[in-house]
């Protein structure tokens, strides 16, 4: 670095290359600290696998229930039955329950082992083992180190760092997935999930259907009214298509296009990006190190 007439520093390329060939030594030292690092960090940590599932709405428009009620809702007023409005599009419903706290509650948490979610350490491939972090869970007795760590809530901050939906907007087909260190484990975990979207949507509406027709035959009973009673008829007729609909399909909300499975590869980490990107830092800092140090004692 040289000085010119104004007083200001020029860089000289030539000088900083001479000064870092000088320090090769000291860089590549450097270096090679950066990626042991990088390789102890690397191996220390545990596989992760994906496990994922395609699924295609079975009704990309409007619920059942919902749809089919809309068309009766003035013969409905004509009885005096409010019909409730349409729900909008079933799966980015389904989607909004997968992630909620309820749904986790009444039908994730209870059909897994909480310490596979919050106390897994890693997986033994070769023997197809759990390990767990003794810290955090007993193996052998099969309790918990300290109860607060058994909290739903902390349990349910975990499940939403592990699963991942994305609809496309253009073949409203849903991509989910569920991350784990065990590709048994995601595999099993997705089919849980779902199985119990589909079913408890469908009890639902099932259960509204029920609801509605036991309402519609006690109103008929009460009222002699002909136009109000042709009313009642046609939505009683509607409310057995959807009883019918609910009962008759298991696949109530979503399809499975791609069925989960158990991935044989790891989808992270990736051990040599982290080893590479190391390397890349040691030497920079390398670099800058030497670059200090030598302009540092010329002033």
């Amino acid at each position: 670095m040289k000085e010119n007439t104004k007083g200001d520093f020029e860089l000289d390329l030539k000088e900083i290359y001479s000064i870092l060939w000088s320090k090769k030594l000291f860089i590549g030292l450097t270096m090679s600290i950066f990626v042991l690092v990088s390789i102890i960090y690397s191996r220390s940590l545990p596989n992760i696998y994906t496990s994922n599932a395609l699924l295609a709405p079975t009704n990309t428009n409007n619920s059942p229930i919902s749809t089919q009620l809309g068309q009766y809702s003035s013969l409905a007023g004509m009885a005096g039955i409010n019909i409730p409005a349409e729900t909008g599009n079933p799966s980015i419903e389904a989607i909004a329950r997968i992630k909620s706290y309820d749904f986790f509650l009444a039908h994730f948490l209870p059909n897994i082992k909480p310490e596979n979610l919050l106390a897994v350490k890693e997986w033994d491939k070769q023997k197809n083992k759990l390990i767990y972090d003794v810290n955090i869970f007993n193996p052998v007795s099969n309790k918990w180190i300290d109860d607060d760590m058994t909290s739903s809530q902390d349990a349910y901050s975990e499940y939403k760092k592990i699963i991942s939906i994305v609809e496309n907007n253009k073949s409203s087909f849903v991509s989910i997935s569920i991350e784990h260190k065990s590709p048994f484990i995601a595999k099993r975990w997705l089919e849980i999930i779902i199985r119990n979207i589909n079913e408890s949507m469908r009890n639902e509406n099932k259960n509204i259907a029920i609801s509605s027709i036991e309402f519609l035959n006690s109103t008929l009973e009460t009222t002699n009214n002909k136009e109000i009673r042709d009313a009642i008829s046609q939505l009683l007729q509607s409310q057995m298509q959807n009883l019918m609909l609910a009962s008759a399909s298991e696949s109530y909300v979503y399809k499975i296009l791609d069925s989960p499975f158990a991935p044989e590869r790891k989808s992270s980490p990736n051990r040599s990006f982290i080893v590479v990107f190391a390397a890349l830092i040691g030497f920079f800092t390398g670099v800058f190190l030497c670059l200090v140090a030598h302009y540092k004692n010329e002033t």
